[in-house]
């Protein structure tokens, strides 16, 4: 009895954790995705800072001072490709996902 006790607890304090991460990582509207200097900006998610410290950053390439950001290029073809930025900054995290012209 006792066991399912702390089971039911550790699930409530689970899914309160769960709640909570929710509310702070959140997807940013990039609209038609166009003008931030890459050809298409196709997904922004933010966590722990605003959209638009995400914004700022994706418009800079990823090179504002004190955030670290790393490229993985998703797909490539002779025309475009599409990459995935990962930036942070303390427990701060910006993610885009963008298309461009080569």
């Amino acid at each position: 009895m006792l066991g399912a006790a702390i089971l039911a607890l550790s699930a409530s304090a689970f899914a309160s954790r769960q709640t909570q991460t929710a509310r702070i990582a959140s997807a940013c509207s990039v609209g038609s995705g166009e003008g931030y200097g890459y050809t298409y900006l196709t997904e922004l998610l933010v966590k722990r800072t605003s959209c638009s410290t995400g914004k700022s950053l994706v418009r800079h390439k990823g090179k504002l001072h004190g955030w670290h950001c790393n490229k993985k290029v998703l797909q490539r073809d002779s025309i475009q490709y599409d990459a995935r930025m990962s930036c942070k900054r303390g427990g701060r995290r910006v993610t885009y996902i963008y298309t461009q012209n080569t």
